[in-house]
């Protein structure tokens, strides 16, 4: 089993496939590496790094307050310790929030920035009940009722539903119930313009997530976007032959 310490007594999960320029993909809370294995797809061409945050999946719980930029150091340590001294992150909904603090703190080790339905701070009404109805049914004792809607939600076919559901059984409900507050917590809105990396953004057609677009423009307007027809907000795994296609195409020109 692949595991790194990143620091003492936290040990860190992660699979990694290709040998190509490394893409290092960060997953939601209450998830795991799971929720990207379709991206496993574009090693022919990438080496493509998939990982589980402290408290989820198979990596390590720590008493240490979470948030936004301990795991933003986290990820700093996990590439220092796979010794990559530069990577494409990828951020996948709330997990933009990790990817962004990371590019904004450690510009230095981002190649480009991909935020897969990112969004710079939580403003709209429809995404903040999101955040509270996870948060609620974490707090309730209702962990597999999460799990399965997540897996659900999530499910290119049976066989997902049942690993992703094991896999977010995996997640500690203390730090996945933190990791959705910090996450709708964090703004990093008047910070983009600091951004200088290439931004790249995926949104499903008819996300709810969307809108956000409109403050990227704002903000970065040099940022490239791609929107996947048909789909709603689960793009990597759900869409993912369209989501890989558009990464591969966006990374080909970097």
């Amino acid at each position: 089993m692949p595991i790194v310490e990143i620091s003492p007594s936290l040990p860190t999960y992660y699979e990694s496939s290709g040998t190509g320029p490394p893409v290092v993909f960060i997953h939601p809370p209450h998830m795991g590496h799971t929720v990207f294995k379709y991206q496993h797809e574009l090693s022919d061409r990438f080496q493509v790094i998939t990982y589980d945050i402290r408290g989820h999946g198979r990596s390590g719980v720590s008493d240490e307050l979470m948030t936004i930029p301990r795991l933003a150091n986290d990820l700093l340590a996990f590439l220092d310790a796979l010794k990559i001294d530069q990577a494409v992150i990828v951020g996948y909904s709330s997990s933009g929030s990790i990817a962004q603090e990371f590019a904004l703190s450690h510009p230095e080790r981002v190649k480009a920035l991909v935020l897969s339905g990112g969004f710079p701070e939580v403003t709209t009404f429809t995404l903040k009940r999101q955040f509270q109805f996870g948060m609620a049914l974490l707090r309730s004792g209702q962990i597999e009722l999460l799990s399965k809607l997540l897996a659900v939600s999530h499910k290119v076919t049976k066989e997902d539903k049942r690993e992703l559901f094991h896999e977010c059984l995996k997640a500690h409900p203390a730090s996945a119930y933190d990791f959705y507050e910090k996450s709708m917590q964090y703004t990093c809105t008047e910070r983009l313009q600091s951004l200088h990396c290439p931004l790249f953004l995926l949104y499903g057609q008819f996300s709810h997530i969307r809108p956000y677009l409109e403050l990227y423009k704002q903000h970065v307007p040099q940022m490239k976007s791609v929107l996947v027809s048909k789909s709603l907000h689960q793009v990597p795994i759900k869409k993912y032959h369209s989501f890989n296609h558009a990464l591969s195409i966006f990374l080909k020109y970097l």
